[in-house]
């Protein structure tokens, strides 16, 4: 059937799909299903084994895949940190719920917690919010809640939370220990007491791995750092020139080559002086040294730029890999936690991370764009109760859906400020569940990381932006352009295409109620 205007509006209306209701959902239903939400900051599908990685392995969230079901087409309505959370918590997007940047969430928003509270949940947060500090957490929606400030720290991690009388904040500290290992022991402890309460529990762990600036535990951390270019291959395109693109790829800041701190994240005087080394092309180089003979953080001698690109990528990928076998060990240990607790069977475990990243993608690391390697998030989950093992789902859903989703599962209405849909159907079986397309955007234009403002519609088979500040458009048919290396606007043989998504977006757009009204924010500001 030829793709019209009428087609695509009528496949929108019937995406918000009655949730289905097939005999194992029924059965879970009444054994009120636990949840348990892991998610990772910055971990990349394309680093994940059962996601066809190159460069690791991670049996543990594969075992979810080979257990559950794994999505191979879910996106992230805001690709950065701050706004993806939101939009998780809340089921809106970023122009509902006032985070289109790294700014706070309003405590008058209630989140997901608060309504799975609601329905009958004990609810715990674990991890890291990154929404703002303790005063933006509701703890209305919060059995028990222990939060991170901001970014959280890889050693001697410490929470926010609040004291028993409920009259303060407090600091609750775990000197000596490793964050990813210390959120998987306070995890199992909260959960614990969920079981205890006699309630369903729905409980969001949110790990502060793998984000910059990639501190591994000591157990792997030498290890990765002896794997060479052979054993993490770089991407095809480590070396692109992005020519025949429009200009944000040309003007961003966040290359591998050029905005890495040489000891903050490639850690050089430290890597060379615990007897790392490096060979590019057949020429092996040595760290520098200072007069005194110590090793100092800079580039070895006589790199030109394709000597320091690979480089960079090698340390960055060791340190980066290292941190996510950490994070896949945590899954491992949570899963056991609930068989030996006797929940497992009755329990979801979801696995995602806030958005996807660039691992030397384009010469690039970090997210921000609507490029696959950045938009796309992994998300495997498993429920005996539930799932057929080893499904494949391979409908488009955002992280807006996740929230809706949540509250099927509970038994409790979608409430009508939330814009995502339920995919429940789709975790019982029913391939027919997903979008049609998916608006997405991105708001800041410059910042740090020199990055340009878009919106933009990604549908299954292509993806068509707007830079609204620079007045330029890109497309990309992913079936003919899976790297998206070729800007195909302009181009007559995609020209109706074209037309199509520009009334598509534009209707997308309305019907979300973006009106730009934060077409001028900053990157930390409204």
């Amino acid at each position: 059937m030829k793709t019209t205007r009428r087609n695509f509006l009528k496949g929108l209306a019937t995406c918000a799909a009655v949730p289905f209701a097939g005999p194992l959902m029924a059965q879970a239903r009444a054994k009120r299903l636990n949840i348990l939400f892991i998610m990772s900051d910055d971990h990349a599908a394309h680093a994940i084994s059962a996601y066809g990685s190159k460069v690791n392995r991670t049996p543990h969230i594969d075992a979810l895949a080979k257990e559950g079901m794994i999505f191979t087409d879910v996106v992230c309505t805001n690709p950065i940190c701050t706004p993806s959370r939101a939009g998780i918590l809340t089921g809106r997007y970023s122009h509902k719920n006032g985070v289109p940047v790294f700014n706070d969430i309003s405590p008058d928003i209630e989140t997901i917690g608060g309504y799975m509270r609601e329905a009958g949940y004990y609810t715990a947060f674990i991890g890291k919010w990154h929404c703002g500090g303790p005063a933006t957490v509701r703890n209305s929606d919060w059995d028990k809640w222990m939060v991170y400030a901001g970014q959280g720290v890889y050693r001697d991690p410490w929470f926010w939370t609040r004291n028993e009388e409920n009259t303060a904040y407090v600091k609750k500290e775990y000197p000596g220990e490793y964050a990813t290992e210390n959120i998987t022991k306070c995890t199992k402890e909260i959960i614990g007491g969920a079981i205890d309460s006699g309630k369903p529990f729905f409980a969001m762990m949110h790990h502060k791995a793998p984000h910059r600036n990639w501190i591994p535990a000591e157990k792997y951390k030498a290890q990765f750092r002896k794997k060479t270019l052979k054993d993490i291959p770089p991407p095809d395109t480590l070396f692109d020139t992005w020519e025949g693109r429009a200009t944000p790829i040309k003007t961003t800041a966040m290359t591998i080559l050029n905005h890495f701190r040489p000891g903050l994240d490639l850690k050089i005087a430290e890597y060379f002086r615990d007897g790392g080394e490096f060979e590019f092309e057949g020429r092996k180089y040595e760290g520098k040294k200072n007069a005194d003979g110590v090793f100092v953080d800079d580039w070895p001698e006589g790199m030109d730029d394709r000597a320091k690109t690979a480089f960079a990528y090698l340390r960055y990928m060791q340190d980066y890999l290292a941190v996510v076998q950490s994070v896949d060990d945590s899954v491992g240990e949570m899963n056991a936690f609930l068989e030996e607790k006797g929940v497992a069977k009755d329990t979801l475990v979801i696995y995602t991370s806030d958005q996807g990243f660039f691992l030397g993608d384009h010469g690039l690391y970090d997210k921000r764009f609507i490029m696959e390697e950045s938009l796309k998030m992994p998300f495997l989950c498993k429920c005996p109760a539930l799932i057929r093992p080893g499904s494949v789902c391979k409908g488009l859903f955002a992280n807006i859906d996740f929230a809706p989703t949540f509250l099927d599962i509970a038994g409790a209405a979608r409430p009508e400020a939330m814009q995502g849909e339920s995919f429940l159907g789709a975790l019982e079986g029913d391939a027919s569940k997903g979008r049609d397309a998916c608006y997405c955007r991105y708001y800041v234009e410059g910042g740090e990381h020199s990055t340009a403002a878009w919106y933009g519609v990604r549908t299954k088979r292509d993806k068509l932006v707007y830079y609204y500040k620079r007045d330029e458009w890109e497309y990309f048919d992913l079936e003919c352009d899976p790297e998206e290396l070729n800007n195909a606007y302009g181009r007559v043989e995609f020209a109706e295409r074209i037309e199509y998504l520009k009334d598509v977006l534009a209707k997308l757009k309305d019907e979300v109620g973006d009106t730009d009204q934060y077409k001028d924010c900053k990157e930390y500001s409204l």
